[in-house]
């Protein structure tokens, strides 16, 4: 429990960290600028990025995974760890 506990809080921890640095990107640029997933994931680790797009090319069908990928980063990490941290909260409670 404590370690998904933790996870949730570092990926909430993360896309906090990723809106930041959004924000901070688009008042330099003097417009909105939003990294998606894709972006943020090869620049921290383009080998691994390579590795899974081409095994969901491969094993997952159709469109959703593209799409997700085109989601800001801050978004999707945001929500995944809103999610774990969720999905402790109803576990605790029964």
């Amino acid at each position: 429990m404590i370690l998904f506990r933790l996870i949730g809080l570092l990926l909430i921890t993360v896309a906090l960290m990723a809106l930041g640095a959004d924000a901070m990107r688009s008042l330099e640029a003097g417009h909105v600028q939003i990294r998606s997933l894709a972006e943020v994931w090869s620049v921290v680790n383009l080998s691994s990025y390579d590795s899974f797009t081409a095994w969901s090319s491969a094993h997952v069908p159709g469109t959703i995974l593209p799409m997700v990928m085109g989601y800001p980063a801050w978004a999707v990490l945001g929500v995944i760890g809103i999610v774990v941290a969720g999905i402790l909260r109803l576990a605790r409670r029964s």
